[in-house]
């Protein structure tokens, strides 16, 4: 059967499978099809239906069927592009990163006490055409439009990293 496979980006491509193929499968098809250089099947996370796949499990188990639409996220280059952009934020987490989890749940939940505040406290954010665009992508993932937003403007409009984030970290 064929299915769907589509980046964040908004690439689309189609690869054949069978039901009773794995995940694992699955991601070294598409690491055969794109490159291994793009795509390498370790780094991929996919995705269908707003849940994580888990290697182990086929395509019949997340009912995945013929022309079913798969997503996939690459994990590559996410902790450059974080020392890139916030090289004191990166060394932080890499040498705390147990505690890091904790403290951004804290901010969460604190920043959850503010929005209960009456309206005319609140900041009102414009965003382009384009962050729109990966928001939604990000919210098409399954995960709710203001805990996307919030996670998307915390990793600096970074749609992967917000991407794998959401995926780690929110359930």
């Amino acid at each position: 059967m064929k299915i769907i496979v589509k980046t964040l980006k908004g690439i689309r491509f189609e690869i054949e499978v069978k039901p009773n193929d794995s995940v694992a499968e699955v991601k070294k098809n598409i690491e055969t099809v794109m490159g291994a250089s793009e795509h390498p099947s370790a780094q991929q996370i996919l995705i269908h239906k707003g849940e994580k796949l888990r290697d182990e499990t086929t395509m019949e188990a997340n009912k995945v069927f013929e022309k079913s639409v798969i997503a996939i996220i690459i994990t590559k280059g996410c902790e450059e592009e974080m020392e890139k952009q916030n090289p004191p934020l990166f060394q932080t987490i890499r040498h705390n990163n147990a505690g890091f989890v904790p403290v951004l749940n804290k901010e969460s939940f604190e920043r959850d006490n503010e929005l209960a505040q009456p309206e005319e406290d609140l900041l009102q954010l414009q965003v382009t055409a384009v962050d729109d665009e990966a928001i939604n992508r990000l919210e098409a993932m399954g995960f709710e439009r203001r805990v996307v937003l919030e996670v998307f403007l915390a990793r600096n409009k970074n749609e992967q990293l917000a991407a794998n984030f959401l995926l780690d970290h929110i359930h």
